[in-house]
Order: structure tokens, then sequence, then C-alpha cells
């Protein structure tokens, strides 16, 4: 089963557009709000889904989404994306995206925002499914 650029481009391109959400911590993310999602956030969306579906239809290969922990008004998902095999091991990347709805505005560096993702980028290897 292939998968396109487009997702992880989507993914990083999320990563690229981070920005600091408290003032007196070194958490980040993209600030929007619910009810007006911005289109890259769409297609953020869009890509886990399509994950989501490729796991399901393709339940004997190699899962993409790899964990899902899910808290009150956040989930964080880790996505495992390979690009190529070398000496039996699977090279790739790893996205770990993070949802979360903001419920206090103190400290807030974006008040007028009620939700944040998060995208961490980080490469992998592990051996390949034979």
């Amino acid at each position: 089963m292939g998968v396109f650029n487009e997702e992880a481009h989507t993914f990083e391109d999320v990563a690229r557009r981070q920005l600091q959400i408290y003032m007196d911590a070194a958490d980040y993310g993209m600030p929007y709000r619910r009810s007006k999602p911005p289109e890259v956030i769409k297609a953020l969306i869009e890509s886990v889904n399509q994950f989501q579906a490729l796991d399901a239809a393709y339940p004997h290969e190699k899962p993409f989404i790899r964990k899902r922990i899910s808290w009150k008004g956040g989930v964080t998902v880790t996505i495992r994306i390979g690009w190529e095999i070398d000496e039996g091991m699977e090279c790739g990347s790893q996205y770990t995206i993070s949802y979360c709805k903001i419920g206090t505005r103190h400290g807030l560096l974006f008040p007028d925002c009620d939700t944040f993702i998060s995208v961490d980028v980080e490469h992998y290897r592990e051996p390949a499914k034979n």
C-alpha cells in the first residue's frame, strides 16, 4: 500500500506553524477556533482519518497509527510513515499529533483561540515486516 507525500507535508506544515501557547511554558502548537478551523487543520484531520481507514482496510499490514491516547479535552495520535527499507530496517518519519481544547484562558498568548494542535516530527528506524 502506498502513501503519498501530501499527508507528510500536511503534518510538517502544521509543525512549522506552531507558536508558543503559554507565556510561562515550553508548549507549542497551532492555535485556532474550533468553529473556524484553517484549511491546513482540516487537511490534517482528514489525513489522520485516512490513516485510520487504511489501517482498518489492511489489517495484515504494519499499521500507520501506532498509539492513540485520549484524555478530557484532547487526544494524541502517533503515526509512522515508512519511506524506505535499508538492510532489513524500515526507516521513516514519526508524527505525534496532539489535539487539545483549552478550557482556561489564564496565561494564554492567544486568548481568542480555543483549540491547539501540535505536531512533533521525528525519524524512526525499526525492523521491516517480512
